[in-house]
């Protein structure tokens, strides 16, 4: 992510899209378990909440910690991009996690039938 405001749209738009998914299901598939796509839905808020809340972190030194003002930047630049790369990572796996329980909710005989017009 280039910054912490595209991180957080970024998760935003992706959990928007999925809780909207998952309550389509809800609504409107009859034979769905109820509440394992509730328990589904309160993962994905939370992975988002985690995420966004995590983004926040600052970095902790300054540039007087430093010999020089490149190995600063250059510092705060790698903290930065592994910071984002760790909560990307479990983002993605709390939101996989969420997704494999919301999938196990659907009866058989809709994804057959999801399959068959695939």
């Amino acid at each position: 992510m280039a910054n912490k405001r595209e991180f957080k749209k970024y998760v935003n738009a992706v959990c928007e899209s999925i809780i909207n998914d998952m309550m389509t299901a809800y609504y409107h598939v009859e034979e769905v378990d109820k509440t394992a796509v509730e328990a589904a839905v309160a993962d994905i808020l939370m992975a988002t909440e985690n995420a966004i809340l995590k983004s926040g972190i600052k970095f902790d030194k300054t540039a007087s910690a430093f010999d020089t003002e490149f190995a600063y930047h250059n510092a705060k630049r790698n903290f930065f991009k592994s910071l984002y790369r760790k909560i990307n990572k479990e983002f993605s796996n709390n939101v996989n996690a969420a997704i494999k329980k919301f999938n196990a909710a659907i009866p058989a005989s809709i994804k057959d039938a999801n399959k068959a017009n695939a």
